[in-house]
């Protein structure tokens, strides 16, 4: 499942306040991805974590992620992504917060 967005820029606090309250107790927030790409991401549980054979966790393996590729796409990039309740949320989301037509899942 891909989720693109049409409008080059958005508001991310709709989205986030909309799907942090709709997502099932206990779940974690969604939060915008602090990347160069941008995107949003939902934290892992420490105990989930992968750990190298040092016992260290790249900060990429502490989070789901989505990023924006160049066509306005959420991609994971290779990165632990949303589950399939979690994009499908996302999805929800953001179609209630954007403009009608600007949200296509592919």
């Amino acid at each position: 499942m891909t989720i693109q967005v049409l409008p080059e820029t958005i508001n991310y606090q709709p989205i986030l306040d909309y799907y942090n309250s709709h997502k099932e107790e206990g779940e974690l927030p969604l939060k915008r991805l602090e990347r160069a790409e941008g995107g949003f991401q939902i934290d892992i549980p420490e105990e989930q974590w992968e750990k190298d054979y040092r016992g260290y966790t790249d900060a990429n393996k502490k989070i789901r992620q989505l990023r924006w590729d160049h066509e306005g796409c959420l991609v994971s990039r290779g990165y632990k992504t949303f589950t399939a309740k979690q994009g499908m949320l996302l999805y929800e989301a953001l179609v209630y917060c954007l403009p009608p037509g600007s949200v296509v899942l592919k």
